[in-house]
Parts: C-alpha cells; structure tokens; sequence
C-alpha cells in the first residue's frame, strides 16, 4: 500500500495499484470508472496488458459516452449510492446472469468488479484477465474484497487529487530520490489531504 500513498494524485497511481494486484491475485487490465448524477460516468484509467494505452483511453471514452448502458452491471452501478458508504459489492463474471457483449467483443476474458462509495462518489473498478483464463474463484474474489476498505479510500484521495491538482506541479516519485525530506513533505501533503473532510 505504500507505492500506492506515493503515487496518490500521480498518473503512476493505476501502475502501482495494478502492481498491488498481480502480487494476490492474477489480473491483466485494470478499469476505474467514477459516477455522479451531475457529471455522468468518467473515466480515471484504463491500464494492463490486454489493451495498448491509446485503444484502452478511446474505449474508455466510448464507455462513458453510450457502451456503458450495455454493461450487465450498469443497474447495480446506478442504483449504488444512497449513502451506502459502509457497504462494498464484489461481482464476478462467474455469477453474472447477463451477458456481457463488451467483455465479449474486447476479447476479454474472467472479470471482477468492485462497487463502491465514498462522500457520494460512486466508483466502478474491473479486473480483466485474457481471454481463456479461469474465472476468478470464490477464494480470489475474497483477496479483492479484503482489500477494498483501504482502497476506497485511497482511489477516492486519488481522483480527488487529480482533479483538484489539475494543471499544478505535484511531486513525482522517481525526483524524490533518497531525499527523506522530501518524502516526508510529500507524506505530510496525503495525511493531510486524508484528514480534510471529505476525504477520509
């Protein structure tokens, strides 16, 4: 979780948390979507090895646009909010009663999804394996639910950052170097950025 703290607000933030992943479970692409009533869906990233950076960044654009109304989870995405805010929905392709076009069309294979909200933000996170791997097990689905209370916070301290540090110079982990004090600056910035209300 520490590469995850460093790289908050950071475009190497998905990198870090794809990284996380690999080393529990096995997973190829990751895909974070956020939704609100008054923006719609939007993409934060699309990131693994299913899809080069472009045609992930163009599909994730058309996803928000129009394909996301084909997606067997969009009822359970937009009926989510309503102050669930303790509670956490992990959905696998395994049990999923409707096809899945998308997925299919993509050449995706096993799929695992994380709902969740946090400060009225509802967020959408898959985890794509390529086409022909097992589904992702009962035990596997445990993993990622284990892991999402700290991931919720941290996903949502990321997209809070990127949008509020838009266009502002933030400290990237590879100028850190060993300087300790920078580290602990940069440290300080997300205790405090985690502190603030609405974000914890």
């Amino acid at each position: 979780m520490q590469h995850l703290v460093a790289a908050l607000g950071d475009p190497g933030f998905a990198a870090a948390l794809l990284a996380l992943m690999r080393a529990r479970v096995d997973v190829d692409q990751i895909a974070l979507f956020a939704l609100d009533e008054s923006n719609g869906f939007e993409s934060i990233f699309n990131i693994g090895t299913l899809l080069a950076p472009e045609t992930a960044a163009r599909l994730s654009r058309l996803y928000c646009e129009k394909y996301f109304q084909l997606d067997p989870l969009f009822e359970q995405i937009a009926r989510y909010g309503n102050g669930k805010e303790s509670s956490i929905e992990v959905h696998s392709s395994a049990t999923l009663r409707s096809p899945d076009p998308l997925r299919r069309y993509l050449g995706f294979g096993a799929k695992c999804s994380l709902i969740f909200e946090k400060n009225e933000q509802t967020y959408y996170l898959s985890f794509y394996r390529r086409q022909g791997a097992p589904h992702f097990s009962d035990a596997e689905c445990k993993v990622v639910e284990q892991l999402s209370p700290p991931l919720r916070g941290l996903i949502h301290a990321h997209h809070r950052l990127m949008r509020e540090h838009e266009g502002e110079t933030w400290p990237r982990q590879a100028a850190l170097g060993n300087d300790w004090r920078s580290a602990e600056l940069l440290l300080s910035s997300v205790r405090h950025l985690l502190a603030c209300p609405g974000a914890a």
